[in-house]
């Protein structure tokens, strides 16, 4: 199939020019240039950090260039923002989905959509819903992304993608995560844009696909061009010779001949679990296994099961020890390493050295005694590393910042320590350039030349046919073939996998099973911190009358707007990553600001009341500047002002100052319906708040920052205005707070509030907040509230002394930890017996 259109006078879509990006140290781009035509797709070759997606980023605004100009959309440019780059027509699919994981699947397509696309939120999942039906795909748009699989979130950028009608599409490793029939579904999309005049470029390591859709070419290596043309003027090894530098004489090692005596190191009998029924193989020592079929089939789940991932039942045996539990540690015991495809996800440390991350599971090995060997462990890890040739600056380099052929062998480096008897490898060549393909290749055959058993997950046909000795074919969670010796090709892999009976999507898509959605949210929280506000608040009532005397609820009711709009205040900065420790000293500073106006009459109180507001959103912008501009984390910046901030207050009011006229006394005292005035604002701000962050795209922003700032930043957020927006709210929210503190107490005291910032970082806590970031409910956070204001003045009608407040607090903590946890187990109980 060919799917390369044709135009007779093209002009670019998108033209970069000299393009240069230089990191500390490093030159990724010099001098590189690419011209996007309409039409057609223009395939970006290269090994792994020869500047592919560096180059593509810089077209997609998610990298600032050093050099070089950037043409979209008929306008010349030194650099382009994320969401311009989208509302000009280009869209792009990221090797690592740019999906903030704290968001629901609807908020990260909202997200990515450019302006003139994007429905308005109250109908987006039904219109998401149907968009999703008409590609084939039922993913719950309401599905938290972080609950996706890697295969689902690439679908959903992809359907992002198309659902914006681009005039340019960059795909960036796009069938890495997906199987066969899913990249046909591709590339028939692919042909559908370039026949409407879409220019596609498109980043991979596989070569046939470059032959099969590709018309023009650029290939890069160390951050230069080295060739550029037509793809039809290559043959696919021209192509790998352009990219590696030198000519690739084979590609998988020789495989030895059958061995036909040797007992089976690794055996399977009748094992069955989620995704799986009654899977049965042998691998003999020496051998390498490939399990292979569509998507979706349980082979992975199997692959998983083998690891001790997940309940099963059948019989798993390595030599003569059979497995008698199906756990992680037990499996390891046992001999049997996994090495997942989700490295950085599941398998490594990723801000750890190479180093860390070699040593890490050889931890007796390599500092006997417990304590920490440099001097050995890099021995080991050169030892470990002699032949694997990875790409990094030193061994103290963070794993993270490697290529993915270089993070595979640093993987493959740490199984030699382990010296594994079974080695279970899943998609080994993911994300990996072809140079780094064949040293692997290499280093998996050298595993079992040396008894290992050795299974093998992979989703590419060719690459089981090469590496495998035995191929196990999967079909609905089953065997459906074993093929051995000569019957292994990929003609035989790819045809039984297909032919085997199986359901489809629209256009032959395999669509994944609707994903049953569990998610204890903030709100559910709160209705558990309410139960727990009236219990208390009915065990007070039990022991005292007096609690429910008008005057006493007045006051607790007070006190509770002062934690509600505190905590809300906190809340803002957390769900974006940080924490502000300045929210108790803006407090003392707004009520001394406010004791200035307060006793001069009604107008003039309402008057301090905004003065006290912008004071406390010029703190917060201070704090913004400091994070964002200059870089200094929260948690030390907002530590760092709150000491300026409280200095102000004390010099404004050196001692604690009573000022308050009737007519303000008055109108402080407001009730409505019985309820204190404050109170009432408190309530409104959570709620709006809570509108805000769960229904506006400013929202989303806050929350995609605290989720992942990079793949928000590749989404379109403006990660340090959102960081310094909450900030600023956070300065004003903590002023109304420190406002509604003076109302009940009329007295500005520099020295009060500074127990606030504890009582924030409480209530968020047992909101069951995220303290990473990313979510939150205002509405949780209020109820929390509440309840330490019902604590705190519950214990004089209960005898207790103060110390009890602490113990309560520590008690909530606890109690907020332990409910999500517990909930998780019963999800997954139901889930298990669902599936």
């Amino acid at each position: 199939m060919s799917v390369a259109g044709d135009s007779l006078t093209p002009q670019p879509l998108l033209e970069l020019r000299d393009i240069e990006k230089t990191y500390p140290g490093v030159k990724a781009l010099a001098g590189v240039s690419l011209t996007v035509l309409p039409g057609r797709v223009h395939a970006v070759l290269g090994e792994n950090g020869a500047g592919k997606s560096t180059l593509v980023g810089i077209a997609a605004g998610s990298v600032v260039p050093s050099a070089g100009t950037i043409k979209l959309d008929n306008q010349e440019l030194a650099r382009i923002q994320p969401r311009d780059a989208r509302n000009a027509g280009l869209a792009i699919v990221y090797q690592t989905p740019a999906l903030a994981p704290a968001l629901s699947v609807v908020d990260c397509v909202l997200e990515l959509l450019p302006d003139s696309k994007r429905p308005t939120r109250a109908g987006a999942n039904d219109w998401l819903t149907a968009h999703f039906r008409s590609l084939g795909l039922t993913i719950d748009p309401t599905a938290l992304v972080g609950s996706l699989s890697q295969r689902e979130a690439h679908l959903v950028e992809i359907a992002a993608a198309l659902a914006s009608e681009p005039k340019i599409l960059v795909l960036d490793e796009p069938t890495e995560a997906l199987g066969p029939e899913e990249t046909q579904w591709l590339f028939d999309r692919v042909s559908d844009l370039l026949s409407r005049g879409v220019g596609v470029v498109y980043i991979t390591h596989r070569i046939p696909e470059v032959v099969e859709i590709g018309r023009d070419l650029t290939v890069l290596r160390d951050g230069q061009v080295v060739g550029r043309g037509s793809v039809a003027d290559y043959s696919a090894d021209e192509i790998v010779e352009l990219i590696i530098g030198r000519s690739l004489e084979t590609t998988f090692p020789a495989k030895p001949p059958p061995s036909v005596a040797a007992a089976p190191l690794l055996s399977v009998d009748g094992l069955s679990g989620l995704g799986f029924t009654d899977v049965s193989f042998h691998v003999k020592p020496g051998q390498i296994v490939g399990l292979a079929g569509v998507e979706g089939n349980g082979q992975r789940q199997f692959l998983g099961a083998l690891a001790g991932r997940g309940p099963v039942s059948g019989t798993i045996a390595v030599g003569n020890q059979t497995v008698d539990r199906h756990t992680p540690r037990a499996a390891i015991e046992a001999g049997i390493v996994f090495l997942p495809g989700d490295r950085l996800g599941e398998a490594m440390f990723g801000k750890m050295s190479v180093r860390e991350n070699v040593v890490a599971p050889s931890l007796s090995t390599a500092m006997p005694g417990g304590i920490v060997n440099k001097r050995r462990e890099y021995h080991l890890t050169r030892e470990a590393t002699a032949d694997l040739a990875v790409k990094t600056a030193s061994l103290e380099t963070p794993v993270a910042t490697l290529s993915g052929g270089s993070q595979q062998k640093v993987l493959l480096a740490r199984t030699r320590l382990e010296s594994p008897r079974v080695l279970l490898v899943e998609d080994p060549t993911q994300g990996v350039d072809a140079g780094a393909r064949v040293r692997i290749y290499s280093v998996l055959r050298k595993f079992a030349e040396a008894g290992v058993a050795v299974v093998v997950l992979s989703t590419d046909a060719v690459e089981l046919e090469g590496l495998c000795d035995t191929v196990v074919v999967f079909s609905r969670g089953r065997v459906q073939a074993v093929l051995e010796g000569s019957d292994v090709t990929e003609r035989a892999i790819t045809g039984t996998a297909v032919m085997s009976q199986r359901d489809h999507g629209a256009d032959g898509l395999t669509v994944s099973p609707r994903r049953r959605r569990w998610r204890f949210a903030g709100e559910a929280q709160g209705g558990v911190l309410a139960a727990l506000t009236i219990a208390l608040a009915v065990a007070t009532t039990a022991a005292s009358d007096s609690f429910l005397n008008p005057l006493n609820v007045n006051q607790l009711l007070v006190a509770a707007s002062v934690m509600i709009l505190v905590g809300v205040a906190q809340l803002l900065v957390v769900m974006t990553g940080g924490i502000d420790l300045s929210v108790g000293s803006v407090i003392a500073t707004a009520g001394v600001v406010l004791s200035f106006f307060a006793d001069q009459g009604a107008a003039y109180f309402i008057v301090g009341v905004f003065v006290a507001v912008v004071a406390g959103a010029g703190a917060g912008m201070l704090n913004g500047l400091l994070v964002t501009a200059i870089g200094i984390p929260s948690v030390i910046a907002t530590l760092v002002s709150s000491i300026g901030i409280v200095g102000i207050a004390q010099i404004l009011r050196p001692e604690p100052t009573f000022a308050v006229s009737d007519e303000v006394a008055e109108l402080v005292g407001l009730m409505i319906l019985n309820v204190p005035l404050v109170l009432v604002i408190a309530i409104v701000v959570a709620l709006v708040v809570q509108f805000v962050v769960t229904r506006t795209r400013m929202g989303r922003g806050l929350r995609a920052t605290g989720s992942d700032a990079v793949k928000a930043n590749r989404m379109g957020v403006n990660v340090p205005r959102a960081r310094c927006a909450a900030l600023v709210a956070s300065g004003a929210l903590s002023a109304l707070a420190g406002i509604a503190l003076y109302t009940s107490t009329t007295t500005a005291d520099p020295n009060s509030g500074q127990e606030f910032t504890l009582v924030s970082v409480t209530a968020v806590v047992i909101a069951g907040v995220s303290i990473f970031g990313g979510s939150g409910s205002s509405v949780a956070v209020a109820v929390a509230g509440l309840l330490l204001a019902t604590v705190t003045n519950a214990l004089t009608f209960l005898s207790l002394t103060i110390a009890w407040q602490y113990w309560f607090q520590g008690i909530f903590v606890l109690l907020a930890a332990l409910i999500p946890i517990a909930a998780g187990s019963v999800r997954r109980r139901l889930h298990v017996r669902i599936a």
